[in-house]
């Protein structure tokens, strides 16, 4: 069984320096060549210069053949890594089922009281029918004409509005 190193122990074969640069080794490690060099090894896209060229060839053979099992390498753990985890990782293969939700917590406390609102405006005086009289009503009985409407009273009453 292997364990995946936090430190995959590998530096960039080099870095972009600035134009015309020599290239050189920094405090960190790593190759820092010019900017013509960087900006031509990204522009490659075709290596059959080297095969068609025996010189070439000859001399880059090694190379060329340890690039070819460092590809293959990398492609097998990309097909495992595929498999074990899935192509997203928030929903990787290897993730176990979702547990149960967790029961609610406590409640919080109440809130303070909020301000009491503005008063509302005094409603309009009623302005239909007759002023009445300080007379005792109580057991009044007889008709009284409100506007268009007529109230009937009985023993003081309201019996019924026509």
């Amino acid at each position: 069984m292997a364990n995946l190193n936090d430190n995959i122990r590998g530096k960039k074969l080099f870095k972009q320096g600035s134009s015309k640069q020599f290239a050189s080794k920094g405090s960190d490690g790593e190759i820092t060549v010019s900017k013509e060099i960087s900006d031509d090894l990204a522009a490659l896209t075709d290596m059959s210069d080297v095969f068609n060229d025996d010189g070439l060839y000859q001399v880059n053979r090694f190379l060329i053949k340890q690039i070819e099992d460092l590809r293959e390498d990398v492609e097998e753990l990309h097909a495992f890594i595929k498999d074990a985890f899935g192509k997203d990782s928030s929903s990787a293969a290897s993730q176990g089922a979702k547990g149960n939700t967790g029961s609610q917590g406590p409640k919080g406390d109440t809130g303070n009281t909020g301000a009491t609102g503005p008063q509302g405006p005094a409603g309009a005086n009623g302005s239909d029918g007759e002023n009445g009289s300080d007379a005792d009503v109580s057991g009044f009985s007889g008709k009284k004409l409100a506007g268009k409407e007529t109230w009937t009273f009985e023993n003081g009453l309201l019996k019924s509005v026509k």
